[in-house]
């Protein structure tokens, strides 16, 4: 059974919680808190699996709570945010980025409480199992990127294409954080995440970074020192010159739209000589079958390695399919692109 800790100053709140998970075999409630200070000490006490926590609560906010937690006694975290105020989305990012590992909407109506009666139990199964410790790594060594017979060298990198889902907001986080603000390439995102919180995932890294973060639109060009999420709804494509496409149309792929494999099959089909793709932390093989038709075509692929992966899937998937030529932690994959469009690099 999956134990798992409700946190919520409204008491009707985890009732309605409590229903959601009484109708599955694999997740029994264990505790309930109704603020964070309290969170903090039941998690010492009863040892769950998972916490679902609420954001905005008395004496300590989900935002300290998720700190303290990840300080104390590490478990995977599941934060509800509400999608209408894009200050606290900025905030459920940030208790990503201190060790929560997904957001989910604060339901406002009651077609909102039906959808996350299906997405919630879901999501406590797959981050039960993800990795939460958080701690100083050591520097990641750098290893020379294979370079297919110098075609590498002989090439300018103009665009960085990265996927990503559980633990994947924290990671491109990092990620990025490491880019030299002079980069002169251009970075188009698919990252899996709740509907309506993609805006906040772009504000939250336009706060972060010196990078012109935003959702997408179509019809646009990405420029040097661009940063371009896909919007919830759409595959996000990339064509030659760096015109990027929406399309609201096609099918979702393996269960998503946007999907990673939209993304990176476009790179390798129009520009594989100028892309390098990352596949980062998430559960699943999304983004696998595009990352090895990039490489096929002589783009460069990465991807995050399995010691900082929160959930060491899709990875996974394309390491043991050849996809990638690398895998190396979020910092070392930002200092390994730096060197392919760095002079030495070329």
């Amino acid at each position: 059974m999956i134990r798992v800790l409700l946190v919520d100053d409204s008491a009707s709140v985890r009732a309605v919680l409590k229903r959601f998970f009484r109708k599955t075999r694999d997740i029994e409630v264990v505790g309930e808190a109704e603020d964070g200070a309290q969170a903090v000490q039941m998690v010492i006490d009863l040892q769950p699996h998972v916490v679902v926590m609420d954001l905005q609560m008395p004496v300590l906010d989900g935002y300290q709570a998720t700190e303290r937690i990840m300080e104390v006694r590490p478990t995977p975290i599941v934060v509800l945010s509400s999608r209408a105020n894009r200050n606290q989305m900025q905030t459920a990012f940030e208790a990503m980025r201190r060790g929560a590992l997904e957001v989910l909407p604060k339901p406002e109506d009651t077609p909102s409480w039906q959808q996350l009666a299906e997405s919630l139990p879901e999501t406590v199964r797959t981050v039960s199992g993800a990795r939460t410790v958080r701690h100083a790594r050591r520097p990641a060594r750098t290893a020379p990127i294979p370079t297919s017979g110098g075609v590498l060298r002989e090439r300018e990198l103009q665009w960085v294409a990265i996927g990503a889902s559980t633990g994947g907001p924290a990671a491109i986080r990092e990620l990025l954080g490491e880019v030299p603000e002079d980069a002169p390439v251009g970075f188009l995102i698919v990252q899996h995440i709740a509907s309506g919180f993609e805006l906040g995932f772009a504000d939250w890294l336009n706060k972060e970074l010196p990078f012109d973060v935003r959702l997408a639109t179509d019809g646009e060009v990405l420029r040097r020192g661009a940063v371009r999420l896909a919007p919830g709804g759409s595959h996000l494509r990339l064509e030659a010159a760096g015109m990027l496409r929406l399309d609201p149309h096609t099918p979702p792929r393996r269960g998503h739209r946007p999907a990673v494999d939209e993304m990176l099959l476009s790179c390798a089909e129009n520009c594989p000589h100028e892309v390098a793709g990352v596949l980062m932390t998430g559960m699943g093989s999304d983004g696998v079958e595009g990352l090895l038709a990039l490489r096929q075509a002589g783009g460069i692929t990465l991807a995050q390695d399995e010691a900082s992966s929160v959930v060491f899937g899709m990875p996974r998937v394309a390491l043991e399919r050849g996809a990638a030529d690398v895998a190396l932690p979020p910092r070392a994959l930002a200092r390994a692109l730096a060197r392919l469009w760095s002079k030495e690099g070329r």
